[in-house]
């Protein structure tokens, strides 16, 4: 889930550095980007899931504001998230789902940590069901990446990348 998850933090990231560049008191900043990725981009892997691999590839599309303080300091973001994520076996492309995202991460720049709201990664297949699902309330320490509460099912939270694997052998 980190490595997932840090592909999505590193491209918020430079989204909101950009729009922090120059900021001064005043309005809130908007801003909008739109992220492709995949297993075999750079710093990212496929996940081993004994006899083959889950590959995967998403798309995110983002839009927020950052919040800014009198002195023209960044104070907090708040990014809305909507995208998508299909999984395959790597053995087998043929077997395959795609997962929806949904969620709102609200980034506080003095505690350096963050919320994030909504449906994380939701998934079912036709005749399985429910395969997965993250929904609901995490706050995470952003220095440590290390979890402060989980509120709600996170089945990848709490169960890690042995999920998107799970979720390949239940419709394989």
């Amino acid at each position: 889930m980190k490595r997932r998850f840090a592909l999505v933090l590193a491209a918020l990231a430079c989204v909101t550095l950009a729009s922090a560049v120059g900021a001064t008191a005043g309005p809130p900043d908007h801003f909008t980007d739109s992220v492709t990725y995949a297993w075999d981009d750079t710093g990212a892997s496929a996940t081993p899931c004994g006899a083959f691999d889950d590959r995967y590839m998403g798309h995110f599309d983002v839009s927020g504001i950052t919040k800014f303080d009198k002195s023209g300091n960044p104070v907090q973001d708040v990014v809305h998230i909507t995208g998508w994520e299909t999984n395959w076996r790597s053995d087998n492309p043929a077997i395959s789902y795609t997962i929806k995202r949904q969620f709102t991460v609200q980034y506080d720049y003095a505690t350096n940590t963050e919320k994030d709201t909504g449906i994380i990664y939701t998934v079912s297949a036709p005749g399985v069901g429910l395969l997965f699902h993250d929904v609901g309330n995490i706050g995470e320490d952003d220095s440590t990446f290390e979890f402060t509460y989980i509120h709600g099912p996170h089945d990848v939270a709490t169960n890690g990348e042995v999920t998107f694997c799970n979720a390949l052998l239940a419709i394989s």
